[in-house]
């Protein structure tokens, strides 16, 4: 039941209240302003406040505008039987008081205004609540965006890059003369890998189907690099190739895995791809750090997390099993906004 508090210095008039709505209404009562303030804040559930005006040490207004600071959500009323038009001003004005009842009252008549004054207390309510979510969900944009920024720079950063490019200019160099016809599937594979990431580099989520296609684009450059010291195996059921996932999410996985351990003849680096069910896809490399020690500074996979914290409930995980480096993925549903997909 709602939660109503009557303030009345006349005792009798506190038991006829009382004896009136017990059984529709929590009524608490109190014989003074005092009282009444030691019973709000040992029931803060109370949701409509009603005040006698005249009372002798604190008179109605001096009440609600004394508990204002610490107890503004409940609705206020004033309960009088003077026609004082000062009193019913400063009800309004320092009080804000919600509505100014006269006596003798009607037992109807109050349960309806006490009925207006509950709905307008659930309405302000609902309001608070909403402004909150409203508050937390533009914050919550707001730091999307800016981590969307500062991936999407970061994804540029590792891929556009001296290094990478030099690495596939220094293979190419040698595939021309020994190997035209797969230099030219080299620059093909080269061409998508830029394509893929300057045209897709802005998008949210990216089927499984076309990020694969990057991946095996990606790989084979690697692989014309590395030869058979990089070894890598795919395995996906084709009812996950329509789920979801954010561009460039497995390059990201797949360089890590390259960056971050030995590839050598002696110790050649095996990076498997595969969907673990139709809710999430694993990259599990060989964990054989280089030098024993690993300088990731994680910020990619900080990245990673934060792009799904907006687009799903589910996390990625990454974990070391063993002798393997694993890294979990959650696959998405069709876009349709932040936090559409389900887990």
């Amino acid at each position: 039941m709602p939660t109503i508090l009557y303030i009345d210095d006349e005792r009798q008039n506190l038991i006829a209240f009382k004896a009136s709505f017990r059984r529709t209404y929590e009524v608490l009562t109190a014989q003074s302003g005092e009282e009444a303030i030691a019973l709000l804040d040992t029931h803060p559930e109370v949701e409509v406040i009603i005040s006698d005006q005249r009372m002798p040490s604190m008179t109605g207004v001096e009440f609600f505008e004394r508990i204002l600071p610490r107890h503004p959500e409940p609705v206020r009323m004033v309960l009088t039987g003077y026609s004082d038009v000062q009193a019913i001003i400063e009800a309004i004005n320092k009080g804000q008081v919600y509505y100014y009842i006269t006596k003798p009252w009607n037992h109807k008549e109050l349960k309806l205004i006490i009925d207006k004054g509950l709905e307008a207390y659930a309405l302000r309510q609902e309001n608070r609540h909403l402004t909150a979510e409203k508050q937390r969900l533009e914050l919550r944009a707001a730091q999307q965006e800016r981590q969307n920024i500062l991936s999407r720079f970061e994804t540029l950063k590792n891929q556009v890059n001296p290094h990478f490019l030099f690495n596939c200019l220094n293979a190419l160099s040698s595939l021309i003369h020994e190997d035209t016809d797969l230099a030219d599937r080299f620059i093909a594979k080269l061409t998508r890998v830029y394509r893929y990431v300057l045209e897709l580099k802005d998008e949210e989520r990216v089927t499984l189907d076309e990020e694969l296609h990057f991946i095996r684009s990606y790989l084979f450059l690697q692989q014309i690099r590395f030869g058979n010291r990089l070894q890598w195996y795919l395995q996906v059921q084709e009812g996950e190739l329509n789920r979801y996932i954010p561009p460039l999410t497995l390059q990201l996985l797949v360089e890590n895995a390259i960056k971050h351990n030995i590839v050598s003849q002696a110790q050649p680096l095996t990076i498997e791809l595969y969907s673990d069910g139709p809710d999430w896809f694993v990259v599990k490399n060989t964990y054989q750090p280089r030098d024993g020690k690993s300088d990731s500074t994680r910020i990619g996979l900080r990245n990673l997390e934060a792009r799904y914290g907006f687009l799903c409930d589910r996390k990625p995980a990454f974990f070391i099993d063993n002798d393997h480096y694993i890294a979990r993925v959650p696959l998405l549903d069709g876009p349709a906004g932040p936090m559409f997909d389900q887990p």
